[in-house]
Order: C-alpha cells, then sequence, then structure tokens
C-alpha cells in the first residue's frame, strides 16, 4: 500500500529533473493554441472550436512532459483560458452566466480525463520500452556469461555489468574470506573489517546485509547473496545511494540469477573436470603398476632361475654355463635398475610440473651424457650424432631430457634391428628445439602409433610380459615432455625405420616462471 501511494504522488508531483523543460513545453503549448484561437476569433468571427484547441493542446502536453502534472495543469489553464479571454464579458473570469457551469465542468473533465489518458498511455509505451532495453540488457549479460571459462572470470564481468548497468559502484565476492575482492567503480574502499564481516554474514546467513540493511547497516555497501538452493556462490556489493524502487530491484534480482546460474554451472563443471581428471589419474595409475609389474616379472623370473640353478648344481655346472648365467643375472639387473630408473623419473613430475627444476641447459652436452650413457649400456651401439653449429639454450630438467634420450636410444637400438647407426639430429624450429631419434628398421606398425605411448605395447605389437621390453620407458617419455611443455610423436620413416620427435620450448612460459 505504501509503495502503490508513493508511485501515485510521483506520477501527480513534476518531475525534478525535468522540471524547466517540461514547464517550458507546456507554456509554449498553451500559448500557441491560444494564439490560433485569437487567430480564428478574428477571422472566422466565432468561437466555436475554442474548447477544442484547447483539448488537443492537453493531449499534446500530456504525451510531450512527464507525469500526470502538466497535463492537468494545461486542462485547469484550458478551461480557464476559454473562460477569461474568449467567454463574454472578456477578460474576465466569470462562471455564474446560465450554462456556463456546466459547459466549463464538463470540459475541465474531458480535459482531465484525456490528459489522464494520455500520460497512462505514454508511461505504458517508456515501460514497455524499458523493460525491453532491461530484457536486452540481459540477453547480452547472459551471452556474456556463456563465454566466461572460469569463476573469476565470471566474477569479473558481474562486478563490469552491475557497475555499468545500475551506473553504482559494485563489488563481487567468490568467498567469504573478504581477500581480494573484484571491485569497479569508485566506490569506497570495501577492504575494511566491517565490510568483510558483511560479506561473511551474507554468506553464512544467505541474506542481504550493510548499507541500509539491520544487519552491518553502517557499511558502504549493500551485500546481496548470490546463492543456488540452499549454497551462496558469491555476494555482489552496490554503493546504493537511495533505495531502489520495485522495477530496478527487479531488474537487479534478473541480474543477481544470472550470475548465479552462471556460477551453478560452473562449478558443476568444474566438478565434472575434476572426476574426469581423478579418474584419469586412477587410469593412470592402474596403468602404471600393471606396466610395471609386466616389466619387473619377466627379469625377476630370469634372475632368480639362474641364481637357484647356481646354488642346486653349482658344482654340475660347467664354468662356462656359470658364466653365462651370471651374465644373465647382470643383464636382469642392469635392465631392473634402467626400469627403477624410469620409475623414478615418474615421481619427479608432480602436479601440474611443480616437480621439475627447468633451468637453462646447453643442449649439446645434454645429447653427450645420453650418448656416453647409452654406450656404456650398449657396448654394440653405432651412433651418429648431428647438433647445431650454433649454441643453443633451453630451459629443462637436464637428468629428465637425458631420461627420455636414453629410452629413445634404447627404443632404436633394440627394435631398430639394423647394421645402419642410429641417428640423433637436434636442430631449432622456431621457437622450440627439435629432437629427432631415428633407425634403419622395419618401422612400426600403422595400426600401433595411436596407442604407442600407452605403456602397454612394445613396437612390435607384443605386450610387456611377453619379453624385457622398454615397457612403459614411452608412456614417461611423454609424460616428461608434456611437463616441459613440449610435444612428442612417432612416425615411419619413407625410406624405411622409424624416428621419434620431440620439441621443448626455448623459452620458459610465464607460468613456469
Amino acid at each position: 500500500m505504501i509503495g502503490l501511494k508513493k508511485r501515485l504522488l510521483s506520477r501527480l508531483l513534476p518531475d525534478r529533473r525535468s522540471f524547466w523543460r517540461d514547464a517550458a513545453k507546456t507554456i509554449w503549448i498553451l500559448f500557441s493554441c491560444t494564439a490560433v484561437n485569437f487567430l480564428m476569433v478574428q477571422t472566422a468571427g466565432h468561437t466555436q472550436n475554442i474548447s477544442e484547441l484547447y483539448l488537443l493542446s492537453v493531449l499534446l502536453i500530456s504525451l510531450s512532459t512527464s507525469g500526470y502534472f502538466w497535463g492537468l495543469l494545461g486542462a485547469a489553464a484550458g478551461v480557464v483560458g476559454t473562460n477569461y479571454f474568449f467567454t463574454y464579458p472578456y477578460y474576465t473570469f466569470n462562471f455564474s452566466l446560465q450554462g456556463y457551469p456546466v459547459t466549463f465542468l464538463c470540459m475541465s473533465l474531458v480535459a482531465g480525463i484525456s490528459s489522464t489518458l494520455a500520460a497512462g498511455i505514454k508511461e505504458q509505451r517508456n515501460l514497455s520500452q524499458s523493460r525491453e532495453e532491461k530484457t536486452q540488457q540481459l540477453n547480452r549479460v547472459a551471452q556474456q556469461l556463456l563465454g566466461a571459462q572460469t569463476a573469476e572470470q565470471i566474477g569479473e564481468l558481474a562486478a563490469r555489468c552491475l557497475s555499468d548497468l545500475l551506473q553504482l559502484p559494485a563489488c563481487f565476492y567468490l568467498s567469504a574470506d573478504g581477500q581480494a575482492p573484484i571491485v569497479y567503480g569508485a566506490g569506497n574502499s570495501v577492504c575494511q573489517k566491517l565490510e568483510d564481516a558483511a560479506v561473511r554474514t551474507v554468506f553464512s546467513c544467505n541474506r542481504p546485509a550493510g548499507r541500509g540493511c539491520d544487519l552491518y547497516g553502517g557499511c558502504a555497501y549493500r551485500y546481496f547473496p548470490i546463492s543456488s538452493g540452499q549454497r551462496v556462490l558469491a555476494a555482489a556489493g552496490i554503493q546504493l545511494q537511495e533505495e531502489p524502487d520495485e522495477e530496478s530491484h527487479e531488474f537487479l534480482q534478473l541480474l543477481l540469477s544470472q550470475f548465479a546460474m552462471a556460477l551453478e554451472r560452473q562449478r558443476l563443471s568444474d566438478e565434472r573436470h575434476q572426476m574426469a581428471v581423478e579418474k584419469q589419474k586412477e587410469q593412470t595409475r592402474g596403468n602404471l603398476l600393471r606396466a610395471i609389474s609386466h616389466d619387473l616379472r619377466t627379469p625377476l623370473t630370469g634372475i632368480l632361475g639362474a641364481s637357484s640353478a647356481i646354488l642346486e648344481n653349482g658344482e654340475r655346472i660347467s664354468s662356462q654355463a656359470r658364466q653365462q648365467l651370471i651374465q644373465d643375472i647382470r643383464e636382469d639387473a642392469d635392465w631392473l635398475l634402467r626400469m627403477v630408473e624410469n620409475v623414478l623419473s615418474v615421481t619427479r613430475i608432480g602436479p601440474q610440473a611443480s616437480g621439475l627444476r627447468k633451468v637453462p641447459e646447453a643442449v649439446e652436452e645434454v645429447i653427450a651424457q645420453a650418448v656416453n650413457r647409452c654406450r656404456k649400456r650398449l657396448p654394440g651401439l653405432s651412433l651418429t650424432v648431428r647438433v647445431p653449429e650454433e649454441f643453443v639454450m633451453a630451459p629443462m630438467d637436464s637428468t629428465l631430457i637425458e631420461q627420455v634420450l636414453i629410452n629413445l636410444i634404447e627404443n632404436a637400438y633394440k627394435y631398430g634391428r639394423s647394421a645402419q647407426p642410429v641417428e640423433v639430429t637436434v636442430c631449432t624450429a622456431g621457437e622450440n628445439v627439435r629432437f629427432v631419434v631415428q633407425d634403419h628398421g622395419p618401422g612400426i606398425a600403422p595400426e600401433l602409433l595411436p596407442v604407442l605411448f600407452e605403456g602397454f605395447l612394445g613396437r612390435d605389437g607384443q605386450s610387456a610380459d611377453s619379453s624385457r621390453g622398454l615397457g612403459i620407458g614411452l608412456s614417461i617419455c611423454r609424460s616428461i615432455i608434456t611437463a616441459h611443455g613440449g610435444t612428442i610423436q612417432a612416425e615411419n620413416r619413407p625410406g624405411g625405420g622409424a624416428q621419434f620427435v620431440f620439441t621443448l620450448p626455448l623459452e620458459e612460459e610465464a607460468s613456469d616462471a
């Protein structure tokens, strides 16, 4: 009831912001109508259409001014002008002549009703335009929210939209700790104990707090909860100068509901992504354990069998056979050592590569270290190495990159089965350094290329537990290179053989700095 009275009073009273403009329009229309009436009286010699022209002026005033005040004032001025200027005796007020009171009363009622109807039509038109504009604004906000990828982007967009659409300073909190709010506009500082306490109350009680509210009314901002069900997702603060009317409050609630839907959608998306990541982690963990168990079983069985044969039949075994068994034990143990090095390499790659110690390293030195280690392990290895003439530095964890090169060189030596040497080539390619390890063997079966880095099959298509293959080596290589921000791929050479190519960025990314 109070709101209805307030709206009626605002319509009847003149608008202060446009008072002089509306007053000038009213005076000009009434003056013009009066001048036309004088002209008609002088030329036609009668006053039959005087009231009709004043009624027309009332309609024009109602349509060109705001509210009901000026239209009603024009209706009263028309009645008074008709009586004063165009009713005998002229230039005097006389409402007592026979028939005049009823005529003037009817004219007043018709003018007042016309003014009210015209003002109502204009108000409905303005209201319709305002609602259409606000609907378009909400649609634009919804489209912008669809493009936001993170909760921080939604918060920044929400604070900017509130400030721009309401023309008031606004802020946005994504958490209740009161830290680092997103602020737009030239409002007072919101990083104060009172403001933070109001924000925590909004998150805990799911109700508005701050300026103009019962809770923390001394704040500079009024904070509104942005919630989905009973879960408060964020808090929006607006530095209100006065209590918003019903239409503005409804528009604000629609804006807040848009932000709530966007944040809820983002929360569900993050949860799905987290579930997918956890599932992938579990799958990777299971794959790793399965691959390790496959790769460790064969050499351990060989070591156990050879040692048992020596212990149980030591006197009956010839020295040559005993020497061969000991050699087999040594080869199996050496392979297990390399396998453990691979597993330890995986443990150094933490979440988001936080376990990497990337420092600028000379590429030629890393290649030399890897080649020397491979030649010690594989006496029959034949290698051809090509490096750039210029000095190339790249940020990397040199131990892990050496492990990648060792894995690829050993893989080429084992599966290449060619008298021709394994080729290692390094060159710069744009903003990356490119490593290529090639062999001259039978190549890789095309159907194995998509799953080669999964860690279950060797290049010959056999499972990892069928022989002492490199097992999870290629899978580890991919993990290491990906953690460095590079790429790795395998392909068959047109002239025969296979090649593995991986790249490393020449400059460290900003996120790693």
